[in-house]
C-alpha cells in the first residue's frame, strides 16, 4: 500500500500523488485496494456519435461533389445536397448536446429549424414560405408540444415554465413583427400562431407568475 510521508497516512488503490498534499507517495500501489469506483467520462459516447455523424456528413459530401464533377458538371444539386447534409449535422449535434434538457433541447431545435428555413427560402429565390408558414407552424407547435410534454412526463412547472415562455413570447411577437411589416400574404397561420401564443402567455402570467418571476430572476440574476 502507498504511504504519504508529509500526512502519515496510508493511501489505498494506485494514485500518482496524496489526495490530501499531492506529495509524492512511498510504497507500492495496491488496485485491489481501491475504495473509490473507476470514474467513467459521461460524454465518451456523446464525443464517439459527434465524430461518426460528422465523419457520415463529410463522406456524403464528398460523395456528392464527386458524383457532381464526373456526371453532371453543370447541376446545382450538390450544393443542395451539402446544404441538407449540414443542416442534419446542425440538428443532430444540437440534439446530442442537449439530449438530458429535453425542453430546452426542443426549444432549441424549434428555434434552429426556424432560422435554417428562412435560410432555405432565401437559398430557393424567396417564396416566403418559410415566414409564412414554417416558423407559425414551428413556433405554435413547439408550445404545444412542451405543454404536452409537462403534462405527460409530469416535468416539474419551475423546469418547464422558462422554455414554455420563451416559446411563447416568440410566437406571439415574431408573427405580429411579421405582418407589421407587411413580408407575409398568407396571414391566417401567422394569426393562429400569435394568437395561440399569446393565450399561453397570459395562462402562464396568470397562473404560474411566481415560477416566470423566478426563472428571470434566475436567467437575468435580478
Amino acid at each position: 500500500m502507498q504511504y504519504c510521508p508529509l500526512c502519515q497516512v496510508k493511501v489505498a488503490g494506485s494514485k500518482r500523488c496524496c489526495p490530501l498534499c499531492r506529495g509524492k507517495l512511498t510504497g507500492e500501489p495496491d488496485p485491489q485496494s481501491e475504495i473509490f469506483p473507476q470514474v467513467v467520462a459521461p460524454y465518451r459516447r456523446a464525443r464517439v456519435a459527434r465524430r461518426i455523424i460528422t465523419l457520415c456528413v463529410l463522406i456524403v459530401i464528398a460523395c456528392s461533389i464527386q458524383v457532381e464533377t464526373i456526371w453532371h458538371p453543370s447541376s446545382n444539386w450538390p450544393y443542395l445536397v451539402i446544404a441538407a447534409s449540414l443542416c442534419a449535422w446542425l440538428a443532430v449535434m444540437l440534439g446530442i448536446s442537449r439530449r438530458r434538457l429535453l425542453m430546452q433541447n426542443l426549444t432549441a431545435q424549434a428555434l434552429l429549424f426556424s432560422i435554417l428555413s428562412v435560410a432555405w427560402d432565401i437559398g430557393t429565390g424567396w417564396h416566403a414560405w418559410s415566414i409564412e408558414w414554417v416558423i407559425p407552424i414551428l413556433l405554435l407547435g413547439g408550445v404545444g408540444v412542451l405543454l404536452l410534454l409537462k403534462l405527460i412526463l409530469r416535468v416539474p412547472m419551475v423546469d418547464a415554465v422558462g422554455w414554455i415562455g420563451v416559446l411563447s413570447i416568440l410566437g406571439w411577437i415574431a408573427p405580429i413583427v411579421l405582418m407589421l411589416l407587411d413580408k407575409v400574404q398568407v396571414k391566417l397561420p401567422s394569426m393562429i400562431c400569435s394568437g395561440g401564443s399569446f393565450l399561453t402567455l397570459v395562462i402562464l402570467v396568470v397562473f404560474f407568475h411566481r415560477y416566470m418571476r423566478d426563472e428571470a430572476a434566475r436567467r437575468f440574476h435580478l
